[in-house]
């Protein structure tokens, strides 16, 4: 597996809800995300506590998303 192939943490949130938008919003805009929480997330990594929700993505795209979420909140 390539460096690139990782599965990184994004951001994390405490609503579900707000994980799924920002994962949406990753996704409408070319990138792949996950919601550790959901079941797709939950198959790909496993360990995490309960009670926060994690968007994930993969660490070619990290910088991308960073900067995507960061130039939405301004």
């Amino acid at each position: 597996m390539e460096k690139e192939d990782n599965i990184v943490i994004l951001s994390k949130y405490n609503s579900q809800v707000d994980a799924e938008i920002v994962k949406g919003y990753l996704e409408q805009n070319g990138i792949i995300a996950g919601v550790m929480g959901d079941a797709t997330a939950n198959a790909l990594l496993q360990g995490f506590p309960q009670g926060a929700y994690r968007v994930v993505v993969f660490e070619r795209d990290l910088e991308r998303a960073r900067q995507m979420i960061e130039d939405t909140m301004s």
